[in-house]
């Protein structure tokens, strides 16, 4: 008996102190459609020391979150829209861009900005009248109210009306199968929405070149559409909260990186 203890003595391995349990990092904050899909990926890629992320987002239209925050029913939101005076607290984390976009296949250089609110005004009726194809021009529009509409209206339309015989997509995955199929169509979309099937047209200043949207053109300033993608509220969270840590992380190169997977970064 006692050789078998010491036997079994020696085949004992070291027992280290226990694991500390991790903590639970609850995240409560609002997005608009737009961003609902990037606020996931933030989560899923911010690891604090020791803590497991618990994300509880609630998609709302800018008008209701807006309301929300005022109310003080919620404390913070993340938008690629933001009225020019809206009195909240705001920090920005990247970029979003609105692509003009045509089928894949549609045959045309570059346009301006006041070709692009002439078309959709409905008082350039045939592709060729602005270098394209003899083809009739075929207006698609995303719904009032989404983030790509509003930036649509305040950067583009400038107070002016599209168009009564436009038609309607209600979101950005419906306009690119939409455009998509519709020869001559034009449409407007989120830069992260873009694919094989349409494409983003150059857009110009009178007399100036051609800007192709990409990361790099967004994150410069020089393509024209852009919109700041923010974290917005009604004051700043405090310097010591789970919120800030998170915000904060999200200016920093790791979170600048999962933003480029599908917008433009703050920085080259």
């Amino acid at each position: 008996i006692v050789i078998l203890s010491l036997a079994l003595a020696g085949c004992r391995g070291t027992i280290g102190p226990p694991a500390a349990t991790p903590d639970v990092l609850s995240l409560h904050i609002l997005t608009t459609p737009a961003t609902t899909a990037l606020i996931q990926e933030l989560a899923a890629e911010y690891a604090p020391r020791n803590a497991i992320v618990n994300l509880r987002s609630v998609t709302l239209n800018w008008d209701a979150i807006e309301q929300q925050l005022l109310a003080g029913e919620a404390s913070y939101a993340l938008t690629t829209y933001l009225p020019p005076i809206s009195g909240l607290w705001t920090a920005p984390i990247g970029y979003d861009a609105l692509a003009i976009i045509v089928p894949s296949t549609m045959p045309l250089d570059a346009l301006t900005l006041d070709q692009v609110r002439r078309l959709f005004q409905g008082q350039i009726a045939v592709w060729d009248e602005v270098g394209g194809p003899s083809l009739p021009v075929t207006v698609f529009v995303q719904a009032p109210g989404s983030d790509a509409s509003r930036v649509f209206d305040a950067q583009v339309m400038g107070g002016h009306r599209v168009t009564l015989g436009a038609r309607l997509a209600m979101s950005n995955a419906s306009m690119v199968e939409l455009v998509a199929q519709t020869p001559g169509a034009i449409g407007y979309v989120s830069m992260a929405a873009l694919g094989d099937s349409i494409r983003a047209v150059p857009l110009r200043a009178e007399n100036g070149p051609a800007v192709t949207l990409s990361r790099e053109s967004v994150t410069g300033g020089d393509y024209p559409l852009r919109a700041p993608i923010v974290v917005t509220g009604v004051s700043e969270p405090e310097r010591d909260s789970a919120l800030y840590a998170w915000f904060a992380w999200m200016q920093s190169p790791e979170g600048q990186s999962v933003i480029s997977h599908r917008y433009a970064p703050l920085h080259p």
